[in-house]
């Protein structure tokens, strides 16, 4: 067993991970006898964490790459100091996703490594995709029966790989005595194929103990998800020719990982859109199965998961591209995973004619009548609308307006001066988490309480989509007072939602005013002293939230008020808001205080919603 890189490993693991060069680091394991692992405290693509060796050099052959560096060197770093002092032996796992397809992928990317460390192994170590805080305050939280964080499909899967030590997140700088690092063996883009060795551990380990059991003929479906997830329009449709080849539509997400890999090792012949259950499919395929993928958009994550069936099964799947349109998200700008798509349908019956695997009969063309009630079902549902690749993007904004999303336009102002906003906008990233998990929870009996309204953006979308029956707004920085009221206006919510300058303040004795920082970039304004980007002090009204939630009477709570929810949630009542989307901001209260603000949400009966919420944002509801 190859255990050392050569000395330059820092320079040789800068460069790509590559499945087929044996000399590459991707194939290699590296003993590391004293480790520090760094986690990550802020947000983004690519974050500033990873591993350091006991010379204190930063390990490059930790880091997750997915067609680029995931990870870089962070800027600002102590290492004298580690929370937490780990003894024995343990296996670097590198990054921890709670996507699904990205959990197989790229989580799973370093386990190959498990079968060749002689020993014990006392842990294997994983970094959050985003920060994270432990609920106990350790350095390090490990997944048990009575405190577990693992998911429940990815406990079983690491389960059915045979992990048996325990997995740990490391939420703080930690000290690790010994730490055995392998390659990336798996990942996206090239890796899809995965490195021998990682497709060897997987042959001879995973799902060993589960049996065949199902139809010989399956259609592992994705209609159950509407459109929240992209598919394909009038799915359902398909479903039914398919049936009459005898085929059992199965929703993977709806069964355990059991009962997938079961149904995926039993069917002789399996159809599915391209996503993320292919993976599976994947991991458990034989070469004398015959599996059709149908593209559900034109781009090019069909061809990793092509790869990664021909590569681990021995038999390349047959490929069916009968994209009649692709349909966008009203809040993207091109086809992405969000997309829907239309099928050709007679092309895409008459393919698997060919294949053997359907009768070609009864494969018509969907009017374009079914189709639009197919599409607005969709949008209805999502509460997106979408436009067909073919018609250009509506660039052409109105005089006055430089940016549009969610169904809203954002009209000209100062605030939307720099060009990498109003980019961030159109792209429908701007508030991202927080739009989504108010989009999902918000109702029209809602009464919306909005703490920081920003540019208004927010209570707008919220406003115009859900159509609550008010929603009042506090925003503190006066200069964005216009700002937002032209956008209601032009937007024609404002018999629904209304912004009053000021902070909302809990706890007792509420001042008549507080002192407001405000930053040259809008979003660093907040009640505590900004770290960058000072412009002025200036003093704003205080409003007492307790009396204003006795007279308005919210049921949802919207906060972004740049780290004083944890002040506010310490003294607030809570009792009657059924939903707060809340984001938290660990870089003015550190971790423990983000782990603060959560535990106070839960203790008011608020849970974070699965799939809405993250790390730095919860989209919470009352668990009664």
């Amino acid at each position: 067993m190859q255990v050392t890189l050569p000395m330059n490993v820092n320079e040789a693991a800068m460069q790509p991970p590559n499945p087929t060069d044996l000399q590459n680091w991707a194939h290699q394991i590296r003993e590391l006898d004293g480790a520090y692992v760094v986690p990550s405290v802020h947000r983004g693509l690519v974050q500033e964490c990873g591993v350091f060796d006991r010379d204190k050099s930063y390990c490059h052959d930790t880091v997750l790459w997915r067609g680029k560096p995931l990870m870089t060197l962070p800027k600002v770093l102590d290492l004298s100091a580690p929370k937490d002092v780990l003894e024995g032996t343990y296996l670097w796992g590198g990054v921890l996703h709670d996507h699904f397809g990205h959990f197989l992928v790229e989580t799973l990317g370093r386990i190959w490594g498990y079968g060749e460390i002689p020993g014990k192994i006392d842990g294997v170590l994983f970094l959050r995709k985003r920060p994270y805080a432990s609920s106990d305050g350790k350095a390090v939280r490990w997944h048990t029966a009575e405190n577990p964080f693992l998911s429940r499909f990815q406990d079983q899967i690491f389960t059915h790989l045979g992990i048996k030590a325990p997995i740990g997140i490391v939420s703080a700088l930690t000290e690790v005595t010994k730490l055995w690092v392998p390659g990336q063996g798996f990942g996206m883009s090239r890796m899809t194929t995965g490195t021998p060795k990682f497709r060897a551990f997987i042959k001879e380990n995973f799902a060993q103990n589960i049996s065949p059991e199902g139809p010989e003929r399956l259609y592992i479906s994705r209609s159950a998800f509407g459109a929240r997830r992209g598919g394909i329009i009038g799915e359902t449709v398909v479903e039914e020719q398919l049936k009459k080849s005898r085929y059992t539509i199965f929703h993977p997400q709806q069964e355990d990982v059991e009962t997938q890999i079961a149904r995926y090792k039993a069917a002789r012949e399996i159809v599915a859109p391209d996503g993320s259950a292919l993976h599976l499919l994947a991991m458990v395929a034989r070469p004398d199965q015959k599996i059709a993928m149908i593209k559900r958009r034109s781009s090019s994550a069909a061809g990793g998961i092509e790869n990664h069936l021909a590569s681990f099964s021995g038999t390349r799947p047959l490929v069916i591209d009968a994209i009649g349109e692709n349909w966008i998200r009203s809040d993207r700008k091109r086809v992405d995973r969000f997309s829907l798509a239309t099928l050709d349908l007679p092309a895409l019956g008459k393919q698997l004619a060919d294949a053997g695997m359907a009768t070609n009969k009864g494969w018509k063309e969907t009017s374009e009548a079914t189709q639009r009630r197919y599409l607005k079902d969709l949008e209805k549902s999502s509460k997106f609308t979408f436009r067909p690749q073919s018609k250009p993007a509506p660039d052409a904004l109105p005089k006055g307006i430089v940016a549009s999303c969610h169904g809203i336009q954002v009209p000209k102002s100062f605030a939307t001066d720099p060009k990498w906003l109003v980019r961030k906008i159109n792209n429908g990233r701007y508030e991202k988490e927080e739009i989504a998990g108010a989009l999902h929870l918000v109702k029209s009996t809602d009464r919306v309480l909005e703490c920081g309204a920003g540019i208004g953006i927010v209570g707008t979308t919220i406003a115009h989509n859900c159509k609550p029956q008010k929603v009042l707004s506090f925003e503190a920085n006066p200069n964005l007072i216009p700002v937002i009221e032209a956008t209601y206006k032009h937007n024609k919510v404002d018999h629904t939602i209304s912004v009053t300058n000021g902070a909302l303040l809990s706890g007792n004795d509420v001042p008549e005013s507080v002192t407001f920082n405000v930053s040259k970039r809008f979003a660093f304004s907040s009640l505590d002293t900004p770290k960058r980007e000072l412009s002025e002090q200036i003093t704003v009204p205080a409003y007492d939230y307790a009396a204003v939630k006795a007279d308005f009477a919210p049921t949802v709570l919207l906060m972004d008020i740049e780290g004083g929810e944890l002040d506010f949630l310490e003294g607030a009542d809570l009792s009657g808001i059924n939903v707060v989307v809340m984001e938290f901001h660990p870089d003015v209260y550190g971790m423990d205080g983000m782990s603060r603000c959560k535990q106070l949400l839960r203790q008011s009966g608020l849970d974070p919603v699965p799939r809405k919420s993250s790390e730095f944002v919860w989209a919470a509801q009352r668990n009664n």
